[in-house]
């Protein structure tokens, strides 16, 4: 237990250096070397999987802190509703992104939609559970789910396996592993 209290130490602190980081380059309009290291964690989740959702993302940074807020004060949020529980819709979200960076940048319209993202997740965090922002939602999760099948490193839960302790679900940083069928 030693080391997962090291682990998620160090997981707190990066995450809150590239928050520093996001909203520096966000206020001094340079957008662009955020999605640099967007690209970054892309590569790298080809070998080790979603380090970039757990250690880098802004928006995680702040559902977590806002987690913590919300557990010390008891405050419950509701699940997420069935009819978003749609894969399709973060690649529309996705899609939708892409659009209006591109046809804001044709228009000379400065729009940070990174920091409009941030509020969004922020904001359906606060209402609904972290599940449907990484699950449903995030278009970030949407590009990293197709170079995230090829890694090695990342962790796996083996059916066969399985001893139902909730390990698993206490080391996911993004908290989207959950008992389903008694496994």
């Amino acid at each position: 237990m030693d080391n997962f209290k090291n682990k998620s130490y160090y997981r707190n602190l990066t995450q809150l250096i590239f928050f520093v980081i996001f909203i520096f380059l966000i206020f001094n309009g340079r957008t662009q070397l955020w999605l640099v290291i967007f690209g970054i964690g892309v590569l790298i989740s080809i070998v080790w999987g979603r380090y970039y959702c757990g250690w880098i993302c802004p928006i995680n940074t702040i559902i977590n802190i806002k987690n913590w807020f919300y557990e010390k004060l008891n405050f419950k949020v509701l699940n997420t509703p069935n009819s978003l529980k749609n894969s399709w819709l973060r690649w529309l979200i996705l899609l939708l992104l892409v659009a209006t960076m591109i046809i804001s940048r044709r228009n000379n319209i400065q729009l940070n939609m990174l920091f409009y993202f941030l509020i969004t997740g922020f904001i359906v965090s606060l209402i609904f559970d972290e599940e449907l922002w990484h699950k449903y939602l995030c278009p970030y999760g949407a590009i990293l789910s197709l170079t995230d099948k090829a890694n090695k490193k990342s962790m796996v839960i083996d059916q066969q396996k399985c001893e139902k302790c909730g390990l698993c679900m206490q080391a996911c940083p993004n908290k989207i592993i959950f008992i389903s069928n008694k496994r």
